[in-house]
């Protein structure tokens, strides 16, 4: 369990039926709704398992569901403002909300990674660091291209997530005047971004079968072309 008191955890989430649109071509709107709770509820069981307090997680989301399954979870919410141009705006919104909570540090936990355990967040904190000058943490995508999770001080407001997120990241923390460490671990490098990302965690060992045979799957293009060519 991580015994300190002062960091906290920010989770954006899209909203139920918003988050995963990539992900269109393989599951219905439906299935991806339920692929949304069902990540939303791992990413928060596990941040909380190891942070020791579910209420040092804060959500931040412009959906309602999302925000009241949150806290039926016993995290923090706040509600995205309605002038949130984008997620780096929201998360910016969410650090202040955790500094305001008594956060020194934060853990900007994207909500897509269906492999996230409590030795990978272990492994993340562990990175030697000196928190007293900001240094950063990230734990980049398999690809090193994204952000999976981004360790900051808790002063931090500026955010880069997007394109290319990885190496902006990399950027911002140079142009603070810190050193910024990578933390390379297979549970936090795989996240779902695409259809390919899908395919690949349902043919998985780890993957959970059950839950996943059980979500509705998009109609195929081809199959979509030959049911409308015999209405």
């Amino acid at each position: 369990m991580n015994k300190n008191k002062h960091l906290h955890a920010i989770v954006p989430h899209r909203g139920v039926n918003a988050g995963k649109s990539r992900l269109a071509a393989v599951l219905t709107d439906a299935g991806r709704a339920r692929l949304n709770r069902w990540l939303l509820d791992r990413t928060l069981a596990v941040a909380s398992a190891w942070l020791g307090d579910a209420a040092r997680c804060v959500v931040v989301s412009p959906c309602e569901v999302t925000l009241a399954l949150a806290r039926k979870a016993g995290a923090t919410t706040l509600l995205e403002q309605s002038g949130a141009i984008n997620l780096n705006a929201a998360l910016a919104q969410a650090a202040a909300h955790a500094a305001i909570q008594g956060a020194q540090r934060v853990l900007i936990l994207p909500c897509d990674l269906p492999r996230l355990d409590v030795a990978a967040l272990r492994a993340l904190d562990a990175v030697p660091v000196a928190d007293c000058d900001g240094d950063v943490v990230i734990a980049p995508d398999r690809h090193h291209q994204g952000t999976n999770a981004l360790l900051v001080n808790g002063h931090v407001r500026e955010f880069a997530f997007g394109a290319d997120s990885y190496a902006r990241h990399m950027a911002q923390g140079s142009a603070r005047g810190v050193r910024t460490v990578a933390c390379v671990h297979p549970a936090l490098a795989f996240d779902l971004d695409t259809a390919d990302d899908f395919a690949e965690w349902c043919a998985s060992d780890d993957a959970p079968h059950e839950f996943l045979a059980g979500l509705p799957r998009a109609m195929p293009r081809s199959a979509m072309a030959v049911t409308s060519r015999t209405k």
